[in-house]
């Protein structure tokens, strides 16, 4: 029977892979937190910036709207003799095309913006890189 403390003893290849599967393990766990942790700042973020846009834009579409409903009646009263329906057709063609000018803003707005949790993903490419290469190479994982 061998001693389990002995050093060429099989009873310390258990340890040692415990051990090894141990420090995986913490290597596996480190690396999954930092990741939330960027997640959940990716999240704030972006929270923050949406908030402050929509608010930007609500104030903007409110003082507009208001602006152009008074120049479209300004308008349409001085020309409520003679050209009244050319007047309000007039605002109509108007007001569709510039609304179809900002759809197709914002759509181009829309897709310029990277997507969410782009350094995530990013991060994890290099992690899974990381793994790769250092299995390749039969290394152990760093703690």
């Amino acid at each position: 029977m061998t001693d389990p403390a002995a050093p060429d003893g099989d009873a310390v290849r258990p340890a040692g892979l415990v051990a090894a599967l141990r420090g995986v393990l913490v290597s596996v766990l480190g690396i999954a937190g930092t990741r939330i942790e960027l997640i959940g700042l990716e999240v704030a973020e972006e929270k923050e910036r949406l908030v402050g846009l929509m608010f930007t834009v609500l104030a903007a579409a409110f003082a507009l709207s208001l602006a152009v409903l008074l120049v479209t009646f300004l308008v349409i009263a001085h020309f409520w003799d003679s050209y009244r329906l050319t007047a309000i057709g007039g605002f109509v063609v108007l007001y569709a095309a510039v609304g179809g000018w900002l759809i197709i803003g914002l759509k181009r707005e829309l897709a310029a913006h990277p997507p969410l949790f782009s350094a995530t993903l990013a991060e994890l490419e290099k992690d899974r890189d990381a793994l790769r290469s250092g299995m390749q190479r039969g290394e152990p994982p760093a703690a």
